[in-house]
C-alpha cells in the first residue's frame, strides 16, 4: 500500500515546517520576523510542491493556512494568535460529526464506505450503520478533545505548547484517518462474510 504523502516524513516536515519556524523565530527576534519567516516559509514550501507536482491542492491550502496564522498574530499583535485559525479545524470536524448523526447520515459512513468500495445501501444495514456511528462519535470525540486543549493552551498562553500540539495534530488526524479506513474496509468484510454465509 502507497503512504500518503502527507504521511510521509516529507510531507510532516512540509506541514509542520512554517509553524516551527514561527515558534523558533518568535523565541530568537520577535512576532514581526516571526510572521515573515513564516511567510517564506510556506511561500517555498508551495514553490517546492508546485515544482515537483505533489499534493499541489494540500500545498496551497497549507500556504493559505500559514498566511491566515502570520496575519492573524500580526493583527492581534501576540505570538498566540497564530493559533486562532487551526482551532476552526477541529470546530468544523465536530460540528460535522455532530450534525451528520443528528440527519442520521453518520459522516464516517458517506465518506469512508465510499473509499473501501462499502454497499451503496449502507444505512440499511444495521451493523454497518452502527459501526459508522461509533466511528463518526469518536472522531468528533478526538476533535473536542482537540480543541479543548487548544482552547486551553491558548488562554494560558502556552505558545510553545500550542505550536507542538500543532505540529501533532497533523500526524494524529493521518493516523485517526488510516485507521478509519482499515476498520471501515473490515467492517465492510465482515457484513459482506456475514450475508454469504446467511444467503
Amino acid at each position: 500500500m502507497r503512504t500518503p504523502d502527507g504521511m510521509s516524513p516529507a510531507g510532516v516536515v512540509a506541514a509542520a515546517a512554517p509553524t516551527l519556524v514561527f515558534l523558533a523565530a518568535n523565541q530568537i527576534g520577535g512576532l514581526r520576523p516571526a510572521v515573515a519567516a513564516t511567510a517564506v516559509t510556506a511561500a517555498l514550501i508551495l514553490a517546492w510542491r508546485l515544482w515537483t507536482r505533489r499534493q499541489v491542492r494540500h500545498a496551497v491550502v497549507g500556504a493559505l493556512l500559514a498566511a491566515a496564522c502570520a496575519a492573524v498574530a500580526a493583527g492581534t499583535g501576540q505570538a498566540r494568535g497564530f493559533f486562532l485559525p487551526p482551532m476552526l479545524i477541529p470546530v468544523l470536524a465536530a460540528a460535522a460529526c455532530l450534525l451528520s448523526l443528528v440527519a442520521d447520515r453518520p459522516l464516517a459512513g458517506l465518506v469512508a464506505n465510499r473509499i473501501v468500495g462499502g454497499p451503496p445501501e449502507w444505512r440499511s444495514r444495521r451493523g454497518l450503520r452502527r459501526f459508522y456511528a461509533v466511528t463518526t462519535v469518536l472522531i468528533a470525540l478526538v476533535s473536542l478533545a482537540s480543541l479543548a486543549a487548544q482552547v486551553l493552551l491558548y488562554q494560558w498562553g502556552e505558545v510553545a505548547w500550542l505550536g507542538i500540539l500543532h505540529v501533532l495534530m497533523g500526524p494524529v488526524w493521518g493516523a485517526v484517518t488510516a485507521l478509519s479506513i482499515v476498520l471501515s474496509r473490515r467492517a465492510v468484510t465482515r457484513e459482506r462474510a456475514a450475508e454469504s454465509a446467511g444467503s
